[in-house]
């Protein structure tokens, strides 16, 4: 009985002791970084609340389409600046984008890869209407698709045709200048400094 007891005691003290290993100790709260927010939606009223933004805003590139076909690679061209060649096209299936002339073959094989296609999150591009397209590489315009629609610059990065940036109302025209945007792309509008829009 003796024995009982001391085996009894024993544990007791035992247990106030030593930790439950059924219960890991617990890991030192980190607080989780905040992610880069992709610039897919643009406001283009300053907010009363929010700092004033010094840096321009890197939007190269936006979330580019993993290229899973057999696009062959697209060369940078070397920048020569000069205007843009105001387009008037719609375009909803492949067949539209290969008829159109006033695209590079390139940028056509990319639409072709895009219209009707389900993306990687689910949303189909059901119609493409272009503005403008400059021989730097660089094309603007419209995409609708079954998520909704966004304005869009497409551009040659990392070797293909990918969004640039896309938005709903106008950018910062700090932001289109620092990816490199050439300025005067017919119909983009973008906010000064002051907040007001103007033409790019």
């Amino acid at each position: 009985m003796r024995t009982a007891v001391f085996l009894v005691g024993s544990l007791l003290l035992l247990s106030g002791c030593s930790a439950d290993p059924a219960e890991p100790a617990s890991a030192p709260t980190v607080e989780p970084t905040t992610p880069v927010s992709s610039p897919s939606v643009v406001s283009a009223e300053p907010s009363e609340e929010a700092e004033p933004v010094t840096e321009p805003t890197m939007l190269l590139p936006l979330e580019p389409v993993e290229n899973t076909s057999t696009l062959p690679p697209v060369e940078q061209p070397e920048p020569q600046g000069g205007p843009w060649t105001k387009l008037d096209l719609t375009i909803r299936s492949g067949a539209d984008a290969i008829k159109q002339d006033a695209l590079p073959q390139s940028f056509k094989d990319f639409l072709v890869s895009r219209i009707g296609v389900e993306d990687e999150v689910g949303c189909s591009t059901k119609e493409v209407v272009l503005h403008g397209i400059h021989p730097d590489g660089f094309v603007y315009g419209l995409e609708e698709s079954s998520c909704g629609g966004t304005q869009t610059v497409w551009g040659i990065a990392d070797n293909q045709w990918n969004y640039i940036v896309a938005f709903l109302d106008a950018p910062p025209c700090a932001d289109l200048a620092y990816n490199k945007i050439p300025a005067g792309a017919p119909g983009l509008r973008c906010t000064g400094d002051d907040g007001s829009a103007q033409d790019y």
